[in-house]
């Protein structure tokens, strides 16, 4: 699978999408905490360089997860439970389903840098793993950069005969 092919998977699809409400509570309540479970594991596993933040979308405006570089903070990655027949107020409220979108900060002509958003999709709740992979790759994809970056910045080894010249001196010794 090419790496287009792999993006177009993990994109929004009716496959994907389904027909909200047609899980029971009691699975749509596994999956929310297979989801956060997994979410968590994600931002264990990549902590050198991705922080995951849990934030309310409505005081913050991301969403309920959201993943960003620990350098730079220039993109971030956000996930939001949706919600069927219910609404922000219920405390009993499960998701249905979660949209994803990936972001990144671009400067606009007035001088402010707004998030701009390059790539979303929605995945149902029986989809959750599906989810987690699109999370991964984000989160893979930032560590990636960010440790190519470090071994770019890395102090050059310090020999001690460096500065040796004279017969026999190669680049090689």
């Amino acid at each position: 699978m090419t790496p287009d092919e792999d993006f177009e998977s993990q994109q929004s699809s009716p496959e994907v999408v389904g027909a909200p409400g047609r899980l029971f509570e009691e699975e749509l309540s596994r999956n929310m905490m297979a989801l956060h479970d997994g979410m968590h594991a994600l931002g264990s596993t990549y902590n050198k360089h991705v922080f995951l933040a849990f934030e309310d979308p409505l005081t913050f405006g991301a969403g309920h997860y959201v993943f960003y570089p620990l350098e730079g903070h220039g993109s971030r990655f956000a996930v939001t439970e949706l919600y069927t027949g219910t609404d922000w107020q219920d405390d009993e409220r499960v998701p249905t389903s979660w949209s994803w979108e990936s972001e990144v900060h671009v400067p606009s002509t007035d001088g402010s840098y707004p998030w701009v958003t390059i790539a979303e999709g929605e995945i149902a709740s029986d989809n959750y793993e599906q989810l987690l992979q699109v999370t991964e790759n984000w989160a893979e994809t930032t560590y990636q950069l960010a440790e190519r970056a470090d071994a770019l910045t890395q102090d050059p080894v310090d020999r001690g005969d460096a500065a040796r010249s004279g017969p026999g001196r190669t680049f090689l010794a």
